[in-house]
């Protein structure tokens, strides 16, 4: 394996944001045994629609692509590392942990959160680490 490696494991564009979007990133590199996952925001993975929500909804679209994108690879959940994530308001935090919880293995994966102010009226954007 080379020592870094684009991986996208679906073959629609929804969810590439260099491709949809124009942004200078990859979707997903593989690495050192590891996948790390360009912040992902609530997308359609097929059309790359962007889905506005609530921080209960964009994070549940945001985690159920990820899930997607982990299972094209042979992964679950239970592989990931590493978390984090941008909420749009700390007040937003309980919230998000609610959500969180339905899809996180136990033990979950290390996490961070920051608030922060988000592109594209978003309420939440998250990325994230797996191990291959």
């Amino acid at each position: 394996m080379a020592a870094r490696e684009i991986f996208n494991p679906y073959r629609t564009p929804g969810l590439d944001m260099k491709q949809h979007y124009g942004m200078h990133q990859s979707m997903g590199v593989k690495a050192g045994g590891f996948i790390f996952f360009s912040g992902m925001y609530a997308l359609d993975p097929s059309t790359g629609e962007r889905l506005h929500g609530t921080v209960t909804s964009e994070t549940r679209i945001i985690l159920e692509n990820l899930q997607s994108m982990l299972a094209h690879a042979g992964l679950s959940l239970d592989r990931l590392v590493q978390i984090h994530a941008l909420i749009y308001d700390r007040i937003e935090y309980d919230v998000l942990n609610r959500i969180y919880r339905q899809f996180m293995p136990n033990p979950p994966p290390a996490r961070t959160v920051w608030s922060v102010q988000l592109d594209a009226g978003f309420k939440i954007q998250i990325d994230a680490v797996a191990a291959a």
